[in-house]
């Protein structure tokens, strides 16, 4: 398998480069002039590294696309912008996905695999404990939620309308929250962090979280699994902890975290204060605290892995105390 990947020097991009090679592929990476390459040969290891193709470019047209893409037969699509405002993360993610598309259509490559999230669902109308798996609507007011999010919605709008239209093979991957070495544990699921102090949200929450190599693992059988053309798959661990417990388990290692404590009956209406506020004082407040962005992210909710399992056969052969002891233990990301 030739497989066209985008991203291959990020966070999570140098493990699936990496999954792949083990599994026999050959990986034709790209990079750009600034990307640190000699970081991921030393990821890779020197006896993988042969498996390695390097091309240099951008997504910045669907020619350019085609160039690049060569002569691969599957895309493995995890590149993506990771803040800015969202005519930005628009720019930068939505419309070089559009471009990767038209080129691999062109191209006639068997399979395009999108990294997407799970944040890509309408969380907020769930009834409190609902299951959140794949059967659920993505959301219908991207424009309610925050720009990454809004983002990754679109770019997945896009890419179901490219393959409804051209028949392109799509395999779509919705990883929860990505943690490990370098990026540490914590996340905005847990609350939200007001320089040193952490706001913590409810607390009871499960925390949709996957390990990076676990992660990684499942992008890599998404290239190889049989049958998943036009398939979705949520990718979680097991042994998903809740908000306190997480952060018990950071004080119990030696972290503390100063936290103060949003009560979850309190996330709602203390939010739509706040989403009021913003709006009466003309921004006075920045709006990064909305009702429907509250309940998109602070919900207790169940989440389920099972679909991945079935018919990806996919594993997270990394254990949550396992990978945790990694994460905070710092190292290469």
């Amino acid at each position: 398998m030739n497989v066209f990947l985008t991203g291959g020097t990020g966070f999570l991009g140098r493990r699936v480069a990496k999954s792949l090679l083990e599994r026999g592929a050959h990986v034709r990476c790209l990079v750009r002039p600034s990307s640190d390459v000699r970081s991921l040969q030393s990821f890779i290891g020197h006896d993988l590294w042969n498996g390695v193709e390097l091309v240099t470019g951008d997504l910045t047209g669907v020619d350019a696309c085609r160039r690049l893409i060569g002569h691969s037969d599957t895309v493995c699509h995890v590149a993506a912008s990771l803040s800015g405002g969202t005519a930005v993360m628009f720019l930068n993610t939505v419309i070089p996905t559009r471009y990767l598309l038209a080129a691999a259509s062109q191209a006639g490559v068997r399979r395009f695999v999108q990294i997407s999230s799970l944040g890509v669902y309408e969380a907020a109308n769930l009834l409190t404990g609902a299951q959140l798996d794949e059967q659920t609507p993505l959301d219908s007011h991207p424009e309610l939620r925050d720009p990454y999010t809004y983002s990754k919605i679109v770019q997945e709008q896009v890419a179901w309308e490219y393959r409804a239209q051209t028949n392109l093979p799509l395999t779509i991957i919705r990883p929860g929250v990505i943690y490990g070495p370098g990026r540490g544990v914590l996340s905005n699921r847990v609350g939200l962090k007001l320089g040193p102090v952490l706001i913590k949200m409810g607390g009871s929450q499960t925390l949709p979280y996957t390990y990076v190599d676990n992660c990684a693992a499942a992008v890599s059988q998404a290239c190889f699994a049989e049958n998943v053309d036009g398939q979705a798959f949520n990718i979680l661990d097991d042994g998903l902890p809740t908000g306190t417990q997480l952060l018990r388990k950071l004080r119990r290692a030696g972290q503390g975290v100063r936290a103060l404590w949003v009560p979850r009956p309190m996330i709602g209406p203390l939010s739509s204060v706040y989403e009021w506020y913003s709006r009466w004082s003309q921004g006075q407040l920045p709006g990064v605290i909305t009702r429907y962005r509250s309940d998109s992210m602070w919900k207790k909710l169940n989440y389920s892995n099972a679909k991945a399992k079935a018919q990806l056969g996919w594993r997270p052969h990394v254990t949550f105390d396992e990978a945790f002891d990694r994460s905070i233990a710092g190292g290469q990301a």
